[in-house]
């Protein structure tokens, strides 16, 4: 519920709610269909395998670091940890300075194996830009970078609500 409602508020141009939900709506049907097919190809969960990904970035991190880099509670990223380490692809090691805390790292399996979930993300990467030319991949990459920054900016401007 809006507190206080703008009294006289500017309408917004029907092309222009037009345009933002058709870009939303693309947004979304490519992400949901990228998604789907990495889950489709892969043997483990999305949450697998964005902490993998997390920690190939930044080896070591802690439980609570992966749950604020995934924007999710500490303690929904625990079973996933779990999953990961039944698998051999991490393991839990004590934090050297904070008794209360183990930091996650990736194992020497992991990295025997990555090759393979390297390779799908590679192929569906390489199926999705069929027919686009290298410098319209390029301008699409620049483009959405942009609007990536404007709306973190949007974010950092309002305080984050």
């Amino acid at each position: 519920m809006i507190k206080d409602p703008p009294k006289a508020a500017p309408q917004p141009d029907p092309r222009e709610i037009e345009e933002a939900l058709e870009f939303s709506i693309l947004l979304q049907e490519f992400g949901r269909l990228l998604s789907g097919e990495y889950d489709r190809r892969m043997p483990m969960s999305r949450s697998g395998s964005q902490i993998l990904g997390l920690l190939m970035e930044r080896d070591g991190r802690t439980q609570t670091e992966l749950a604020e880099d995934m924007g999710i509670h500490k303690v929904s990223v625990g079973p996933h940890v779990d999953e990961l380490e039944k698998s051999g692809l991490v393991e839990r090691r004590p934090h050297p300075t904070d008794r209360r805390s183990k930091q996650i790292w990736l194992t020497d399996y992991f990295h025997s194996v990555k090759f393979l979930g390297q390779g799908v993300f590679t192929m569906i990467h390489a199926r999705a830009k069929e027919g686009i030319s290298p410098d319209d991949y390029a301008h699409a990459l620049k483009v959405l970078s942009r609007m990536r920054d404007n709306v973190k900016a949007l974010k950092e401007e309002t305080g984050g609500a």
